[in-house]
Formats: C-alpha cells, structure tokens, sequence
C-alpha cells in the first residue's frame, strides 16, 4: 500500500521563458490553495545541480547543498526543454508523476498529464486534458472602476506589427474612456518606435517594461477592472481574464492568413463566446465584464492532478 503523504513535493522544471514559466507557475498556485506542497524549482538552462540531485536520489544520499531537496511526487515542466529531463530524473529517481503544460514535443503517452490549451487542437486522450486556455497564475484583489492596463506585445510569428495602428488604438481607447487612468505596458518584443507615436494624452502614462518592477504586472492586474491586450499576447489575454478583468483585445494583422493561425483562431474564439471585447466592436469596454475565463481555470487543472495522480497519497 502506498504511504499516504501530508505535503506533495513537486519539482518544478523552468526553462527561463517567462511564457513557459507563469503557465508551471499558474498550476503551482492552485495546487497551494487545494494543498499545501512543498515545491522546489530547477533551471534547465543549468542542468548540473538538477542532475547532481537526480543522482544524489538515485542512490539514495543526502542531496546537499545548497539546501535539502525532498524526493517528487511530481515533475512539472512547459517546454520542450524540461520534457525529457523530467521523464529520465523519473526514471533515476524511481518515483513522481510527469505534469506537463502545452502540447509536448514527445509523445503524450509518456506523461502522467497533458494539459493543453483548446487552440492547440491536440487530441484528447486519457492523459490529456484540454484547458479553456493557457493555464496561468489568478490575480486577485479589489478592483478599481478607474484603473486599466494595455498591455501591448510586438512582431511575432503569427502577426504583423504596426506602431502607427496600435498608438491609434490606444488613443481612442484613452479618449473613450477619460474617467479610467490607464497604463501602457510594453514588452521585450515592441519597438523602440512606439512611445513616439503615442500624443500626449491626461489619462495616459506609458510604463516601460526595463523600468517596472517584477511583479508590477501582477499587482496592476489584481486591481485593474478594464484591461486591453494586443492580440500577439495571447497568455496575457488569458491571464488578464483570470484576473476577471473587463478585457478587450486590439486585433492585428495576421502574418500568413491564408494559413492555419492557432493563435489567431484562439483570439476569434475568444471573442466569439464573449469572453473578451474586440476592439472593431468599439474602443470602450462594456460596464461589467464579459463572460469571465473561469478563476479557478488552474485551481481545476490542479485538483485534476491531485485527483488522477495523488488520490491514493493524500
């Protein structure tokens, strides 16, 4: 019979992609608000330590330093780059289950648990649950009616950038709605370009990425009620709705239209059940918010795994 264990030990694989890192980071939070765990988080950028306290577990030895790190009962990772190191320190170790996020780029079956967004049109198996979106961290906090974010992206794979139709957009959204004090938030990804197109408007303060806090987003989400996203943040899109903001999306140009867009077809579906606003549909967002992305998306996703993997454990 299996032991039966207070606090699940979950070793968290990130690969330094910010992206990849709230997802793992999302899933953790809501196993903490069903359990209480205990988690340790391995950089795959930097495999010696991970591999020295594989090993260490192999053979049964103290792992230390720098600090003792408890045998899994499960492997988390997003990312290629944690997929296989997950399943070789499982098989090292002798114990834990493999969680993964986002479609792998090994065969699913090798996992405990798949967790994959619906726009990632992977096929449901026993192992794979599909998510509403990207599993992400939940915000939560009282919302200020006056407080909004932008939150804009940049050139990516899946859609053009232009700085003049994004600063167009940005302003009418300020000027649609001069009672809320909103703030510009770039990423790594937007160009040098854009601030200069943005006038100079009273409600509008421009909030450069180098220059924010790293957990400024996260507290700006907890209490903004109206949030706008470009459409190439897709994760920001989902987490901003975790955060039950009223949220919009500044659609863009598609790079390949005539091509399959999971991204794209992601954003259209959003809109199409009413989850987020678009921007054609007018630049203000209604006076409550739309159908909400569930705030218990991650919290479900983990009693998902507490209940498939570690039933007979807790």
């Amino acid at each position: 019979m299996t032991a039966s264990i207070e606090r699940p030990v979950v070793w968290r694989l990130v690969d330094g992609k910010p992206g990849h890192e709230k997802q793992t980071a999302g899933l953790l939070q809501g196993l903490e608000a069903l359990r209480e765990v205990e988690s340790f988080d391995f950089d795959m950028r930097f495999k010696a330590l991970f591999w020295r306290q594989v090993r260490r577990h192999a053979l049964g030895e103290r792992v230390s330093p720098p600090a003792d790190v408890s045998a899994p009962d499960l492997f988390v990772g997003a990312g290629h780059r944690t997929h296989l190191p997950m399943l070789l320190a499982r098989k090292a170790v002798g114990r834990g289950k493999c969680v993964t996020l986002m479609k792998p780029s090994l065969p699913t079956r090798l996992f405990d648990l798949v967790f994959v967004p619906r726009h990632d049109r992977c096929q449901t198996a026993g192992n794979v649950v599909e998510t509403a979106g990207v599993i992400c961290p939940s915000a939560e906090g009282d919302k200020d009616p006056r407080a909004g974010l932008v939150l804009v992206g940049g050139e990516s794979r899946h859609f053009k950038w232009d700085n003049h139709q994004v600063a167009s957009a940005v302003l009418a959204i300020a000027n649609a709605a001069p009672e809320v004090s909103w703030q510009v938030c770039d990423s790594r990804r937007t160009p040098a370009g854009l601030p200069a197109a943005l006038e100079s408007v009273r409600n509008l303060r421009y909030r450069p990425w180098r220059e924010t806090s790293a957990d400024y987003l996260e507290r700006a989400l907890a209490t903004a009620a109206n949030v706008w996203v470009t459409a190439d943040s897709a994760s920001m899109l989902y987490e901003a709705l975790a955060a039950e903001a009223r949220v919009g999306v500044i659609e863009l140009s598609e790079q390949r239209p005539r091509q399959p867009n999971k991204h794209a077809a992601g954003v259209r579906a959003l809109i199409a059940e009413g989850r987020v606003q678009s921007f054609r549909a007018g630049p203000r967002l209604p006076g409550a918010p739309a159908l909400a992305m569930s705030q218990a998306e991650n919290r479900r996703c983990a009693r998902i795994v507490l209940e498939r993997l570690l039933a007979d454990r807790l």
